[in-house]
């Protein structure tokens, strides 16, 4: 037990009938129960036949044999390898794979972008789909529901079934997990990731590494380091000091390497201090393969902004994807063949890059008949995205229990966005190509049945809306429904000042006073043919095109309105283009025929008389997505106009959000019901039916602050979100505890989620014990807590342990995430729940002394519901070398 100690891991055998698997978490690690919680029976559904296999007695024999003979093997093959063999093996030869040797039986390495569902094929050479018929996955539930589920088990099970639809597509290394934190509502690819702490993504990547990898597939933890934003992603110099560095955005990764046994690392797009973070000195040699002991493979994104000598040097292993004509002019190729021959770089480099692939290569077994064949698209991974997705589900309020909805009722009022949106396909390399997706509108189909009427609207705003992403018919990269946008530098268009999509037909300068010069199009294919009336809201010189005829050329210093009838096929996808000179705005919009929206009067009208009134709001991968941050973390299209007057028509109307990132809600004071749902995966509607109606007491908690406004959060306040650099100016204080040391209230904080039951929290004992380790002789702390259902539903608590540093050389957050745990009690159940503290957790990085510290003095133990939710707080003295 003293590896386990020394890393604060405890070990928790989960027994599913007469299977078993072993789900690590630790220093980094959620300090769990060690009594075992009850698993529901859907769980034991869910997980049995992704552990059936691996369980087997002969498959852990070979595999044991396997892993007990990697590195003679690998010293096998290197020392059969060419120079220009082992460079072949640093470098792709496809869009996702790696060279084969066939004369030394290497095959090719695959790999496939993740991390919520295998990615479509691609062409071998080109970014084109590959047009198979056989490569939908299951689409599971985002990063951000395993967040909020405060749950290792939710992530060992996501992983378990990540890495089983690898395999069976042949893969070899899956992309994911992502790990990076949630630094700023706007940033674009917040939906990947695991939330904005860092002790909470270091205790989830370990059971969801560890699930890929028992499926014999290399999972990759990404982005090494610092990809906080999406604008400029490639270029932005990330400057943090480094107690920042090494307290907020390493940790994830670290346990991702020293607890996970991580086999890959993708590298960051941005900068560090100047260079690209693939080749990184500090990053690289000095931290992940120095500190840490890295053995596996560091491999880049796709188009970084890297160099042969740097990237060879630093530690760069395998580079996927740049942008050249040839494989053989990729930087690891004959670049680097070059220097290797001229002596400018010794053989023994690519000789450390070689082995660290096939020792991959090795450990999943690619040269193993008893390799674990893999299972897809089947019940049990459907089952598993339906709970994993559930358990994510976060109740924010629930005044006069609005929730759950009884299932008696009749007529049922639906509206909002989401209602009826799938969101797979969309978000940029996430994107799944799925055998199904239940939307939560088919979701609440499947659950009332056809004896409820359900009534479905699209409300109309009072303001001009954009034509709906419905009707658009061209995609962005990312599989969002967008138009092409370029902005010029004059009239005469003849230089492109810049260029990239744009989700909707509206623009807003970003000048007072100088002209700009855009031009924006899309196709469009309408729902009916007919007349459609288009509406055109602009303050300046503004053409609208169709299919290459000019229907509407207008100019105004003022703002002003136009309207014109046009007939449209519905057969046909129609060509838009936009013209736009001035320093104003535009919005084009338009009636269509089938009366797809219909006006205030209207909706809430049958809010009022509806026996409930459910309203599914929030983002898309319009607005969640790689590539691009949003502007503001207002709601699109006019929603907090609809949602007040919902709640004046019903004040109990229920307000579920699905969004990856926070969003402002002024609302919110005002709403009795509020979820918040993520994207949940194939089975999101089913799941967020379960919990609407009670099946699922929710029990998510916010792996997120929800802030009031944007200017509250810590890069905003203090002008630190450009696209230049970053200097995280914030230092630690990232998310919750930015908020905590500024005294500003959010909407809601982190770690909140109610339930439909109530807890009580006992009996808080601290007690000192000893910390057995090989290099560490500080002692170790164990606190347990007696947690009681004392409501009439069974339902599951998460325990939060916050620790505060009374007094600290150094300034700290008031209160810091330490352990976690997730208590599943029947009504009137009691458990005792335990929590371990290592001295790690208590540390501070001290720049001084360059390793982590714990200084002498007293701490305190917050245990509560939520951040602000503090049940019970209980003191101890830490004195170093006497415990």
């Amino acid at each position: 037990m003293k590896n386990a100690i020394k890393h604060s891991i405890l070990s928790r055998a989960i027994t599913y009938g007469a299977s078993s698997i072993f789900v690590l978490v630790g220093l980094s690690a959620c300090k769990q129960s060690t009594q075992q919680n009850e698993q529901t029976e859907q769980t034991q559904q869910a997980v049995q036949a992704t552990v059936q296999s691996i369980d087997s007695a002969d498959y852990q024999q070979a595999k044991q044999t396997r892993l007990a003979k990697v590195e003679q093997d690998v010293e096998q093959l290197l020392a059969k390898l060419t120079l220009e063999e082992k460079v072949s093996l640093v470098h792709a030869s496809g869009k996702f794979h790696v060279n084969a040797i066939e004369r030394l039986g290497i095959p090719e390495l695959w790999l496939s972008d993740g991390p919520h569902g295998v990615r479509y094929q691609h062409e071998r050479d080109t970014w084109n789909a590959a047009g198979w018929d056989d490569d939908h996955a299951t689409y599971l539930p985002h990063l951000t529901t395993v967040a909020a589920s405060f749950d290792p088990e939710m992530a060992h099970l996501h992983g378990s079934v990540l890495g089983a639809e690898a395999r069976h597509r042949g893969k070899d290394i899956i992309l994911g997990p992502g790990v990076n934190l949630a630094r700023l509502p706007l940033y674009g690819r917040n939906f990947e990731y695991m939330g904005e702490d860092p002790f909470l993504a270091a205790s989830l990547v370990v059971p969801e590494v560890k699930g890929i990898q028992s499926q014999d597939v290399a999972a990759n933890a990404k982005h090494y380091a610092l990809n906080t934003q999406e604008l400029n992603r490639i270029g932005v110099n990330a400057k943090p000091d480094e107690r920042t560095l090494r307290e907020v955005y390493l940790p994830a990764f670290e346990a991702a390497v020293k607890q996970g046994g991580v086999y890959s690392v993708m590298g960051a797009y941005n900068q560090y201090y100047g260079t690209n973070a693939n080749q990184s000195k500090h990053l690289v040699m000095d931290i992940l393969k120095g500190d840490w002991g890295f053995d596996g493979v560091l491999l880049t994104d796709w188009n970084v902004d890297i160099n042969t000598y740097d990237a060879a040097v630093n530690g760069l292993d395998l580079e996927m994807g740049t942008n050249v004509e040839s494989y053989d002019d990729y930087f690891l190729a004959q670049p680097f063949l070059q220097m290797l021959k001229d002596g400018k770089i010794s053989e023994s480099v690519v000789d450390d890059k070689v082995r660290r692939i096939l020792r991959l290569m090795h450990r999943v077994g690619m040269w193993d008949e008893s390799r674990l064949p893999g299972s897809r698209n089947t019940k049990t991974h459907q089952q598993a995205a339906r709970h994993i997705a559930s358990q994510g589900v976060v109740l924010l309020k629930n005044n006069g229990n609005v929730l759950p909805l009884s299932k008696d009722i009749k007529n049922v009022l639906v509206l909002g966005p989401n209602a009826d949106r799938i969101h797979g396909l969309g978000g940029g390399s996430s994107e799944v190509k799925s055998l199904y997706e239940i939307t939560p509108l088919q979701g609440l189909k499947n659950y009332l049945g056809d004896e409820v009427n359900i009534e479905v609207m699209r409300a109309r705003s009072s303001s001009l809306a954009p034509i709906a992403a419905d009707y658009i018919a061209s995609k962005h990269w990312t599989g969002t429904p967008a138009w092409t946008y370029k902005r010029f530098s004059d009239a005469s268009k003849s230089e492109l000042l810049e260029e990239s999509w744009i989700i909707n037909a509206s623009y807003k300068s970003g000048s007072d006073n100088a002209s700009e010069f855009i031009e924006m199009d899309a196709e469009v294919k309408p729902f009916e043919s007919g007349e459609h009336l288009l509406k055109l809201e602009y303050q300046g010189k503004i053409s609208v095109n169709i299919d290459g005829d000019t229907v509407l050329e207008l100019d105004s210093d003022s703002k002003q309105t136009a309207s014109i009838s046009v007939n449209l096929s519905a057969d046909k996808n129609h060509k838009f283009a936009i013209s736009y000179q001035g320093n104003g705005e535009f919005v084009l919009g338009w009636d269509a025929p089938g009366a797809f929206f219909v006006d205030k009067a209207e909706y809430t009208a049958a809010a009022a008389k509806a026996d409930a009134v459910i309203y599914f709001g929030g983002l898309s991968h319009g607005d969640d997505r790689e590539a691009i941050d949003r502007t503001d973390m207002k709601l699109p299209g006019s929603q907090d106009e609809v949602i007040n007057n919902l709640l004046q028509a019903n004040p109990n109307t229920v307000l579920f959000m699905v969004a990856g990132s926070a969003v402002e809600m002024p609302w919110a004071e005002q709403a009795n019901a509020l979820v918040w749902g993520w994207y949940g995966g194939l089975e999101a509607g089913n799941a967020f039916a379960d919990v609407i109606f009670g099946d699922v007491n929710p029990s998510g908690k916010m792996p997120i602050t929800l802030p009031k406004r944007l200017q509250d959060t810590a890069a905003i306040a203090l002008n630190d979100y450009n696209a230049t650099e970053s200097l995280y100016k914030e230092g630690v204080f990232i998310g919750y505890r930015w908020f905590e040391q500024q005294a500003i209230e959010p909407e809601f904080v982190f770690g909140h989620g109610l339930s439909y039951t109530d807890f009580t929290f006992e009996n808080i004992d601290i007690s000192k014990g000893e910390y057995a380790s090989d290099d560490d002789s500080n002692g170790l702390y164990q606190v347990t807590v007696d947690v009681k259902n004392t409501g009439k539903r069974a339902g599951a608590e998460v325990v939060q342990l916050y620790l505060q540093d009374v007094e600290a050389s150094v300034e700290r957050p008031i209160k810091e995430l330490k352990g976690f745990a997730k208590v599943f009690l029947q009504p009137g159940e009691s458990k005792q729940v335990s929590m371990v503290l290592s001295q790690r957790d208590l540390s501070f990085w001290s720049v001084e002394a360059n390793d982590w510290k714990a200084e002498a003095g007293q701490f305190k133990v917050h245990l509560g519901a939520s951040l602000a939710d503090i049940r019970l707080t209980e003191a101890f003295q830490y004195e170093p070398g006497n415990n």
